[in-house]
């Protein structure tokens, strides 16, 4: 019974996901900007990767509204360091509070993380390239990354740095991805 209610969860949100990310990439980049206005803009990207940034499971399809926005006329690098900055927010609150319920672990999960800090110890110098090349190629939440490195003890600048420096440059590729391809990607939907 639990397996099912389980199930039925995770269909429930994904389909809610998709629903909305259908919905804001159906609404027209002038629609938006005339709604959100172009100053408010920035202001409304960094709120929406800071949101995005402290969910996990359910975080919010702000991709296709920063493409929007881009499509629409504003700035695409500001787009770009405005969400990512509002992610870096969300992701920092998650390091402070995997610090905080670190003693409350199962000895089962700490024994996992245990392993896994054994092997990134054993080749140090791939952590801040592997924490970039995250940040900079994956579309989903930091929160497992950041969380698991500080439960282990990594430093905040050592985590939050090249994912943050990553994450820029993926929300500003984003940001021209809307810019120049925006008519094609909602086409799709």
């Amino acid at each position: 019974m639990l397996l099912k209610k389980n199930t039925l969860l995770t269909i429930l949100v994904i389909v809610i996901f998709i629903v909305v990310s259908i919905t804001l990439g159906s609404i027209p980049s002038e629609t938006l900007i005339s709604f959100v206005g172009s100053d408010n803009a920035f202001i409304l990207m960094f709120a929406l990767g800071t949101v995005a940034g402290l969910t996990t499971f359910t975080g919010i399809p702000y991709h296709l509204v920063l493409m929007s926005l881009a499509a629409g006329g504003i700035n695409p690098i500001g787009l770009g360091v405005s969400t990512a900055l509002g992610v870096m927010l969300g992701d920092s609150t998650m390091f402070l509070l995997s610090k905080k319920v670190q003693g409350s672990l199962s000895p089962k999960i700490m024994s996992i993380i245990n392993n896994l800090y054994r092997r990134l110890e054993s080749h140090p110098a791939l952590l801040n390239p592997s924490l970039f090349l995250y940040g900079l190629l994956s579309p989903f939440s930091n929160d497992f990354v950041v969380a698991s490195l500080s439960i282990m003890g990594y430093s905040y600048q050592r985590i939050i740095i090249p994912l943050a420096l990553g994450n820029i440059f993926y929300n500003i590729t984003l940001a021209y991805l809307g810019l120049y391809a925006y008519d094609s990607i909602v086409l799709m939907f």
